[in-house]
């Protein structure tokens, strides 16, 4: 016992325990602790190594209502209490209430481990429609919303219940209703959807509400976290441009969907906007990886014409995204350099880059470089450096092959030359081949390097393969248009000495079949 009092008393001295500690900030602040001593209050800034902020919505309230989606991930967001979870800074709801038909299966969907662990199940609210009808709800379930999201299918669904919601939102946004953001499932058209104007007509005297439209494919549980996806203006240049290398029925996997749901909820870009969303086809993530079809890699058809690059602008978005992630951009900065900024804008940026001398330049603002900068220089030296000797090794080598080539192709052209000027009778017959083969050596590098040039040129690999199409295509005929002229004299020859042989024992046939097969 005395033992025991000793080990409490010396842990007393060593310091507060973590449970002091805990109890210590829940008296001095007042504030929730949450999971590993958390908060329960969003941080005022992203926690992210950017300097980059966008421009957030204000006016969310304390209140938001969602219709016809219970969605975890979606739930998770407006918790925005999740430790390890990007958190967003204007999402300070103290109530997420949700109309369902059926409140024990919703509760079971919504009812997870990261709801128990960060405060959801404090927050979250879950009734049962009014209208078993429909998903919206009735406006006295409207009242006290300052946010609402609203899930309904494309199609005749949302024909109908577009005009409602306008009806609804008109209504309510006279009241404390600020913003209204509506996701369409299984969208069909990439350029309309049908309804949305009466949306657009209620909130557009600039006093009611805020409207957001994200039209997206068909939702997916295969997707793959992480990949690429298109998010642009419902309608615009790009969005068709893109449409033309999405699936008949284009798709985005559930977990991004919701994500760009809750985040449209969050950003001022996306205010009074109508988006189109959906996940990169096969062939696209496929193009992604190649480079643009021009200069070197420029595709041409078959008479030289030059080949449109029909994914061009999916290979741009892709490099946008890829750099907004190798600068740690978050999903919320990412989706809104994609809407707000957008494709339009990389492209003019691509088009009127920034001058060297200018305000942002380190000359221009005698602005010093720093050590990354430094050090990004270097090793991009010691790059150009190492690149520049395997070129010079690269040529090297070519040109001691091609050394060795021409000089083969030298001494059989002058072993060649020999023999014909000796029986032309240019020769005296006392001069060996060993002696012309010197004398000759300097005309013979010159010839042989013309062979050379020749025989490795475009022109004479085109030729050399359009004879050997030339003797597929012959089958086993004996002679046929465009044959080289050396091999018909040489079959002809043959022909005239079989025919002196066996005229009067063969065949025509038996003749054409011995000549073939010598």
């Amino acid at each position: 016992a005395a033992a025991a009092a000793d080990d409490k008393e010396g842990s007393e001295e060593d310091g507060p325990t973590f449970a002091d500690v805990l109890s210590e900030k829940a008296a001095a602040g007042g504030g929730d602790v949450e999971l590993f001593g958390g908060g329960g209050d969003a941080p005022v800034e992203t926690p992210r190594e950017t300097q980059y902020q966008p421009v957030l919505r204000s006016g969310l309230g304390n209140t938001v209502l969602l219709s016809g989606t219970v969605d975890a991930t979606l739930l998770n967001i407006l918790n925005n209490n999740f430790f390890g979870q990007e958190l967003v800074p204007n999402f300070e709801f103290s109530k997420i209430k949700a109309l369902v038909e059926d409140v024990g299966a919703a509760k079971k969907k919504a009812i997870s481990r990261e709801a128990r662990y960060g405060g959801l199940l404090d927050k979250l609210v879950i009734e049962a429609a009014s209208s078993s009808a429909n998903v919206l709800p009735s406006k006295e379930e409207l009242e006290g919303a300052s946010s609402w999201i609203i899930q309904i299918d494309g199609g005749e669904d949302a024909t109908s219940m577009l005009p409602k919601i306008a009806e609804l939102a008109k209504d309510a946004a006279s009241s404390e209703l600020n913003h209204v953001v509506v996701l369409i499932a299984g969208a069909s058209s990439s350029s309309t959807v049908d309804g949305w104007d009466a949306v657009a007509e209620a909130s557009s005297d600039g006093e009611s509400f805020k409207c957001t439209l994200l039209a997206v494919g068909e939702l997916s549980d295969s997707g793959k976290e992480g990949g690429f996806y298109h998010v642009g203006q419902l309608g615009s240049e790009d969005a068709a441009v893109a449409a033309a290398t999405m699936d008949a029925v284009p798709k985005i996997s559930r977990k991004k969907a919701y994500q760009l749901l809750a985040h449209a909820l969050a950003l001022d870009c996306t205010s009074n906007q109508a988006l189109i969303a959906y996940d990169y086809t096969s062939a696209a993530i496929t193009a992604v990886a190649t480079p643009y079809a021009e200069g070197e890699f420029v595709a041409r058809d078959d008479d030289g014409n030059e080949l449109v690059d029909e994914y061009v602008n999916v290979k741009m978005e892709s490099r946008m995204i890829q750099a907004m992630r190798e600068e740690l951009f978050t999903q919320l900065m990412e989706f809104d350099v994609l809407v707000g900024k957008g494709l339009t804008s990389y492209k003019e940026y691509l088009e009127n880059p920034p001058n060297k001398e200018n305000a942002f330049s380190a000359s221009a603002s005698n602005v010093s470089k720093t050590k990354r900068d430094e050090e990004d220089e270097r090793i991009m030296a010691m790059l150009d450096e190492e690149m520049a000797k395997t070129e010079a090794i690269k040529k090297d080598l070519a040109d001691k092959a091609k050394a060795v080539e021409v000089e083969g192709i030298a001494k059989e052209w002058a072993i060649k030359e020999y023999s014909l000027r000796m029986l032309g009778g240019d020769l005296d017959d006392s001069v060996t081949e060993n002696e012309f083969l010197i004398s000759i050596q300097g005309e013979a590098l010159v010839e042989a390097d013309k062979t050379f040039e020749r025989i490795h040129s475009v022109e004479y690999i085109k030729e050399q393969e359009r004879v050997e199409k030339a003797k597929m295509d012959t089958g086993n005929k004996l002679f046929w248009d465009g044959m080289p002229t050396l091999l018909r004299k040489k079959r002809e020859k043959m022909v005239e000495k079989v025919k002196k042989q066996y005229m009067d024992l063969l065949s025509e046939a038996d003749l054409e079949s011995i000549i073939l097969n010598e």
